[in-house]
């Protein structure tokens, strides 16, 4: 059954100019007014100490009260723009509380990764603006980006007295963005932890995770979910705060899907925004007006909504996407309804014999694109390119589709199946999947590793990858094409360079959701 948009658009998606950061604003304020801004130091329940910012408006009232958990990197740019966005709720009447969370600048303590602490220290500030700023009690709000977002996941779970969330880019899952399909993403992690030391203070603790290879340790995996969203949704299901999610299609740190998995599982009013590019591109005040307007006013429309208690913002359907190919926004009822499109599509090996033989750590021409650049390079609609002809083994191995005979549309997450032979007890494949042109060249769809460790050598080993989900329009003509090879910078390899792998040609599957467009109602 062919996963079906929501007809129509609703008014809130067709004007995003009106929903300016500082337009509508609470209900009881009923013009912009003058801000106070002033730093603050806050205590934690176990001491350690939190420098934040409060804006105000200069106006005395009971207002609504945002608290806003600061991201994991803090660049100047960020800080200007950040500063100009909390300045312009406290213009529309909000308390706005940001801080840093602790073991992050100017705060003290270590990184705690959205952990118990972090997710007791937004409670302590909430209690703190209740009790300092006069902010409304019955008016209460997160809003945040990145690493501030997960801690505001997490931290509504925990508190009842949060109203709503606007959770911009951040994980729901952090053990399938730490550790993809028995694959560490090593580069990933690094660079995480580069920016991390750089702006803040690890533990022993968070040292050894950001070490774990491989698929994780019992304890690293236990202590991931811990700091996962998904985790604690019968917690957030409890009392149902209304729940904004943000994420890109291309973010390296957040496989896509995860976010509309977790968004499936809430019983309160819910949203999913899903645009093209990297981490936080939808609300970066340059990149995202590529995608349309940047995603930061449809947050401020939903604690418009749902916080201040005004008739306006979002509603409307559970999942609203932008293809990454040129198209206008759909809407559909669940991140589930994508799913219904999902078929077997039968692939061709392009080089014919019962095995497609590989070398572990031999590099080929398809390539997951240049982390941390290749986000922003797909919110400008430059997509990883490849020649297909330039791909054969011993390097990659290749199977394509048949010719489409109609412009298709690929909505949501495809998975790849097959069956290898290793003459080691440990290996890693990288599985791609192209648009393919009548020429060969090739445009990357999506990407995942699979690694496999002690599995006795010679004996076949059957897989299923599941892989991160995209939203793109092939046209008729073109092929899809399933690569496979064995490294790519952004994954940990698991095998030693060398070592032997044999494809059975013959198994390879792929099972995509794959819709006509010809069969889709007028978008």
């Amino acid at each position: 059954m062919a996963a079906t948009p929501v007809a129509g658009r609703p008014a809130w998606a067709i004007a995003p100019d009106r929903l300016a950061t500082v337009s509508g604003g609470p209900a009881a304020e009923p013009a912009l007014q003058s801000v106070v801004r002033e730093d603050v130091r806050l205590t934690a329940s176990d001491g350690v100490g939190l420098a934040g910012e409060v804006y105000r408006p200069e106006r005395p009232g009971a207002h609504p009260l945002l608290v806003v958990p600061g991201a994991w990197m803090s660049l100047a740019t960020h800080e200007v723009t950040s500063a100009r966005r909390l300045r312009a709720l406290a213009a529309a009447g909000y308390v706005v509380v940001t801080y840093d969370p602790r073991g992050f600048r100017r705060s003290g303590g270590s990184v705690d990764m959205a952990g118990p602490k972090d997710v007791d220290d937004v409670s302590r500030v909430i209690d703190w603006a209740l009790a300092h700023e006069g902010a409304d009690p019955a008016r209460i709000g997160l809003l945040s980006e990145s690493y501030g977002a997960a801690v505001s996941l997490n931290a509504a779970a925990f508190d009842a007295r949060v109203r709503a969330v606007a959770a911009l880019s951040g994980w729901t899952d952090l053990v399938a963005a730490q550790w993809r399909n028995g694959t560490s993403v090593g580069t990933v992690k690094l660079f995480q932890e580069l920016v991390g030391r750089l702006n803040g203070r690890f533990d022993e603790r968070l040292t050894a995770v950001l070490a774990d290879p491989g698929r994780g340790s019992p304890g690293s995996l236990a202590w991931a979910r811990q700091r996962s969203p998904r985790t604690h949704v019968a917690r957030l299901n409890r009392h149902k705060p209304a729940v904004l999610l943000v994420n890109e299609w291309d973010d390296a740190l957040i496989p896509a899907g995860q976010t509309g998995e977790f968004l499936d599982a809430l019983e309160g009013p819910k949203q999913l925004h899903m645009r093209p590019g990297g981490h936080g591109d939808s609300v970066n005040p340059t990149l995202g007006f590529l995608g349309g307007a940047s995603l930061w006013e449809r947050a401020v429309a939903w604690v418009d909504r749902y916080v201040a208690g005004t008739g306006d913002g979002p509603t409307g359907p559970a999942v609203v996407l932008r293809p990454r190919t040129p198209g206008p926004l759909e809407h559909y009822p669940g991140w589930a309804a994508l799913r219904r499109a999902d078929r077997r599509v039968p692939l061709t090996p392009v080089r014919l014999g019962d095995t497609a033989p590989l070398i572990a750590g031999l590099p080929s021409a398809a390539e997951s694109g240049p982390f941390p650049a290749a986000g922003a390079l797909d919110a400008l609609g430059v997509h990883q390119p490849t020649v297909l002809p330039l791909l054969a083994p011993p390097a990659a191995a290749v199977w394509t589709s048949a010719p489409l005979s109609a412009p298709h549309a690929l909505r949501g997450a495809p998975q790849v199946g097959g069956s290898l032979t290793a003459d080691a007890e440990h290996g890693t494949l990288v599985i791609h999947l192209y648009d393919t042109d009548p020429l060969g060249q090739a445009r990357l769809l999506t990407h995942a590793p699979y690694s496999f460790r002690n599995h006795p050598a010679r004996r076949p080993l059957h897989f299923t990858v599941p892989l991160p989900a995209t939203a793109w329009d092939l046209p008729a003509g073109h092929r899809i094409a399933v690569v496979l090879d064995t490294v790519d910078h952004r994954y940990a390899s698991a095998g030693t360079t060398g070592s032997r792998l044999a494809i059975d040609t013959g198994a390879i599957r792929l099972t995509a959701p794959l819709t006509p467009l010809t069969g889709l109602p007028p978008r």
